[in-house]
Order: C-alpha cells, then structure tokens, then sequence
C-alpha cells in the first residue's frame, strides 16, 4: 500500500507557481480571435449599437474585427419621434471567417401616435399595430370623426381580428382553439407607415405581427399588411376601405427567434374565420343598436332615439356607421354579420372558444348572447348597448406561407329626413324582415354600400 507525500503549505505553493509557469506565462496578453459580422434587419436602415457605443453603422453592414465571444447588439430605426423599431440582444459572435446576424425589428407607435387618415370626410387616427379608427389608444381623443374636423367621435376601437384551431402540426397544442383580442395587445408593429397622395386618393400602409402566447391570449405566427384608401371625390368621401392581407409566417425563422414557442416548421389554422371589428360607439355608446341588411353585406350601429347632445350640430340627426363588405376571401363559404356587448369581450381571460363560435356564428347555450336562427347571423338584438360588430368569413386553411385576403369599408351616412323623429326610439327588429323601419332610415347608408364594388374598382391602389 501506497503511502501519500505530504509536504509543508509553503513548499506547496513554491512548486504549484513553478510547475504553473512552466506552462502559462500570465505576463502574455491573450490574443483575441477577430471575426467580421455582417449583421441584417427587417426593416433594414436600423441603426447598430454594440456594446453600448453607436457604431454610426445602419443596416445592411459588416463589422470588422468584431472579437469572438459574448457582445450586446441593440438595432434601432426611428422612422418618425413616435415610430421606433427596435431589436436587443446578447450575441455569442462564433470564431468564423464571417459571422451573420438576421432579425426582425418590432415596435412602432401604439399611443398618441399622429397617423391620420383625412383626404375624405372620414377623419381616421390608427397606428402601427394595427388599431384603427381606435379612441382608445389615443388618450379618448376623437379617433374616427365624421364628417371632418367636427368634433363628433363615432368610434372607440377597430381591429382585425382572427379566431382559428391549431392543426396537428402544431405539436404540443395541436387542436387549441386560438384567437385574437378585442382590445389587448395581441399584435405589433413591423414597418414604417407607407405613404401616398395621388390626385384624389390616399393610401396608407401598414405590417404588423402577431404577438401574444398561445394560453389565454391571442394566437401566433401571422403577419397582417392593412392598406387604408380614402377619397375625396363625391360619392366616395363618405368610405374608407380597409384591405387586408394576412399571411400565415409560422415558418419564418426571424418570426421564431423573437417567439420561440412556435413549432419548428410552423403550423396550420384550420377552421379559420376572420372579420374586421369595429367598436362604434354613436355619441354615449350605451343607448346605441345595431343591425345588419345581409343582401349588402352591411352591418352597422345608430343612436336608437337619433339625439346625443355629445354630437354637437349632429345631436338629432347622428350618422349611421356601417362596416361593409368589398372583397370576401375567395375561398370562404360561411359567412357571419354578428354583434356583441363590451360585456361580451373576451380580453383577459381564456374565451378562445367563444371568440371561434361568435366569428363562426355558431353560438350555443350557454355563450353570453344568443345565436339568430339565420345561417348568416351570429348575435343580433333589439336591447340598447355599448355594441361591436364584424362580418367574419370562413372556414378557412393557412399553412405556412399561404395568404389571405379581404377588403372591408367603414362608411358613414346621416338619416334620412322625414324617417325618424329626435327622441324616439326606432328599434333594429328582425335583421330577416325587409321591411323594418330602420331600413329606410338607413337608406343612404345602404345606397352607398351598394355602390362599394364600383368605388373600390376605381379607386382601389
């Protein structure tokens, strides 16, 4: 049996520091390994930041004798005081030849920010995550005025909104029912506002992505690009059309960095419905009513007594909102007018299922509100509310990289004199029965969603 050497701590120490230097001369500096990194944005023209020092560098660039090993980056475009998009992160720069960095950018403005809409009497703030005609981001100023700068607000939100189930290659949640919110974060900016101003028209343009988790909030993986048009010509100054693409970017490897909980490959929406809501609140949105005339394609909200002293010179004569129909996604076969109260929404809890059924039209017992007989009608009500309402369309499929498309107008029209009187109620009865009352009250609201197709054929971009 082996015995141990044992040896005095100061002998120890003499000869650990003698072997030591043998091998490691601590007096020579590490040479640092030095990469070049080619660093890219979506958008690009971002600025970039390492380390916390300003390179005065945008994208696309490559950097040079960046060192291997751990560095912060910050990419920064400030496309206007209020739109800043940005991306952040910790960094490990491999010791290769070139290195690349590929993100995306997210931001924008979603309050107080000055994007406006205005070349018709329409008058439309909205912002880069895809709020439009939205007072409730803006601080309750007027945010969807009509007509012009009167002062009259007739909207307290608008916003695309999609309720899906996630197909089998979604892994883990493979059959969750997902949707968006009404008024909770559920997408972000992606670009800065294009804009155009061409003779009559103005076009405005925006991207956002979809942002929020899987449980209990708002479904991932699509990028929306909305194009706003407004006209100032007789006949169309009345009309702002709302076109949306939708695009199914799951897959995209940018998008999956900044959400991680995305499958790898993306996944499919089956079962898809989607709508533009609108929140339109009429002077006091509580005494409002709403209804829908289906052969247009025409839902919209009134003052049930046409008189709110909120609305200035239009106390007794407030317009009718009406959200119509241009251009339906081509493949769907279903589609639903619907209302809801702000009872109903379904932010802040998980209510996906109901947000599915009321865009599908397949309400059931025990849902908040009832199902109308009509195949066509989801909810529909003569009671008074604070109401929102959609037309949705489906049932659709979106694998990754598919898109969708649909184009919507929110129009805006004044009674008819002689068919209603300030101060009585004129109920929105049957939204089935041609001959309601309502209808010819509404009748130049109906005249002009009638005539959506030829203004869209003619303006559209």
């Amino acid at each position: 049996m082996l015995s141990r050497l044992r040896l005095p701590a100061l002998a120890l120490a003499w000869l650990g520091a003698t072997l030591w230097g043998c091998f490691d001369d601590r007096s020579r500096p590490t040479v640092p390994v030095l990469v070049d990194v080619t660093v890219l944005s979506d958008p690009t023209g971002a600025d970039i930041v390492l380390d916390g020092e300003s390179l005065g560098r945008i994208t696309p660039a490559t950097l040079t004798e960046v060192p291997a090993g751990q560095h912060r980056f910050l990419l920064e475009l400030s496309a206007a005081p209020t739109q800043v998009f940005s991306w952040a992160d910790t960094v490990t720069v491999l010791e290769e030849a070139v290195d690349t960095i590929d993100v995306a950018l997210e931001g924008g403005c979603r309050f107080n920010c000055p994007l406006l809409v205005d070349r018709g009497r329409i008058r439309c703030l909205f912002n880069n995550y895809g709020d439009t005609c939205a007072s409730v981001f803006f601080e309750l100023v007027p945010a969807l005025e009509w007509p012009g700068t009167s002062g009259a607000d007739y909207g307290a939100g608008g916003r695309l909104l999609v309720a899906a189930i996630l197909d089998d290659d979604a892994g883990a949640q493979a059959g969750d029912t997902v949707a968006t919110q009404v008024y909770e974060a559920a997408w972000v900016g992606r670009r800065p506002v294009a804009s155009s101003l061409s003779g009559l028209r103005q076009v405005k343009q925006l991207t956002y992505w979809a942002t929020s988790l899987f449980s209990g909030a708002s479904l991932l993986g699509l990028s929306v690009t909305e194009t706003l048009v407004a006209v100032d010509s007789a006949g169309a100054e009345d009309v702002l059309f709302i076109r949306l693409e939708v695009q199914n970017i799951s897959n995209d490897e940018r998008y999956r960095d900044l959400y991680p909980s995305v499958p790898a490959g993306g996944y499919t929406l089956r079962e898809l419905y989607l709508g533009f809501g609108l929140d339109g609140d009429v002077g006091a949105a509580d005494d409002d009513a709403g209804t829908f005339d289906p052969d247009l394609d025409l839902a919209f909200i009134y003052d049930a007594d046409f008189n709110d002293d909120q609305l200035g010179d239009f106390g007794e004569r407030p317009a009718l909102v009406g959200l119509a129909t241009v251009e339906p996604p081509a493949v769907a076969t279903r589609r639903t007018l619907t209302l809801w109260r702000v009872t109903d929404d379904w932010d802040g809890g998980d209510r996906q299922d109901f947000a599915w059924r009321l865009l599908a039209g397949r309400l059931r017992s025990g849902d908040p509100i009832g199902d109308h007989p009509s195949p066509d009608i989801g909810h529909a009500s003569n009671d008074l509310a604070d109401y929102r309402m959609t037309e949705a369309y489906g049932p659709l499929r979106l694998a990754p990289g598919e898109t969708i498309e649909m184009t919507v107008a929110l129009l805006l029209a004044e009674p008819v004199a002689g068919t209603f009187t300030p101060g009585t109620r004129i109920p929105p009865g049957d939204p089935t029965d041609p001959d309601r009352t309502i209808l010819d009250v509404a009748a130049d609201l109906r005249a002009l969603a009638a005539d959506l197709p030829v203004l869209w054929a003619r303006y559209r971009p």
